[in-house]
């Protein structure tokens, strides 16, 4: 099954300039100048991603076939909702299903039904809002939090990881004896085992996210030290850290920690899980 890698297309109203960058009132000739080639600096990486998000768009939503058959996702306990068809095609809905709520899908079911039709259910729905041009703030919003699970989905079935392997209770196979070296050199670099994975019993969570060094961060600290579903939660944009501004934004293949930038707000939040990640500070500064 085809992976539909949907991105977001920046809207020209996100503000570029901050509170802090406010040059009008400053005298030293020098103290403007360095904030106006801030908000410059930032003009520019902002128009980078848009360019990013219009190549990418054209060629991943291609990949969404408007007449592809799909079996309506259907959370447990409720109703099963059926999505709207026209025909033998799909006829497209400028609302988003209420089914589809986005909260509801993450990275603990990788192999479940459910979330592989919510992957395509929701490709479909964006694609939608990108035929008719600039999608709303709340698809952005959705968005964002799509392609973070999406990639935390991708790497967990790159790594072999089911439903089981993913419950509470579960522990990653790394800290274990039966991990073979070979399917270790087949991963990708970034998401090969630290020392610490090896020898640190952990949850499996950790092992998908494509930074060495944030996980060695997690790993050194005791799992009972932070709450780590609030930092799940965080990373993938929801509550404290939302509202447009926090979370972790993914821009290219899941397992690419270049391709992962971290907000402002989530770094401010979580320093210590950050810290030290070289990669993932370079790639912040570039996006």
């Amino acid at each position: 099954m085809s992976q539909h890698h949907i991105l977001v297309q920046p809207t020209t109203q996100q503000v570029v300039a901050r509170p802090e960058d406010d040059w009008t009132g400053k005298s030293d000739p020098k103290e403007r100048k360095k904030l106006q080639d801030r908000i410059n600096q930032r003009i520019l990486r902002q128009r980078k991603r848009a360019g990013y998000w219009q190549r990418e768009c054209v060629l991943h939503t291609s990949r969404v076939s408007a007449n592809a058959e799909m079996v309506p996702y259907e959370p447990p306990g409720e109703q099963n909702v059926p999505w709207p068809q026209s025909g033998s095609h799909l006829a497209i809905c400028s609302c988003k299903p209420k089914f589809m709520d986005i909260s509801s899908f993450t990275a603990c079911k990788p192999d479940s039904e459910l979330t592989e039709n919510f992957i395509r259910h929701f490709s479909t729905w964006v694609h939608g809002e990108y035929l008719r041009g600039s999608p709303r703030t709340e698809t952005l919003l959705s968005l964002v939090q799509f392609n973070i699970t999406r990639a935390l989905v991708t790497n967990a079935k790159t790594l072999g990881l089911t439903t089981r392997r993913m419950s509470r209770q579960a522990r990653s196979r790394f800290a274990s004896t039966g991990v073979e070296a070979t399917f270790i050199e087949s991963l990708p670099p970034s998401l090969q085992p630290t020392i610490f994975q090896l020898t640190i019993p952990h949850h499996p969570w950790i092992d998908l996210l494509p930074v060495p060094e944030l996980r060695n961060n997690l790993l050194r600290r005791s799992s009972d030290s932070y709450d780590a579903a609030q930092l799940c939660r965080d990373m993938r944009g929801f509550q404290q850290v939302a509202h447009g501004r926090g979370g972790v934004t993914v821009w290219g293949q899941s397992w690419d920690p270049h391709g992962w930038e971290v907000s402002p707000d989530f770094a401010q939040k979580w320093p210590w899980v950050v810290q030290g990640c070289q990669s993932l500070l370079e790639s912040t500064n570039h996006w």
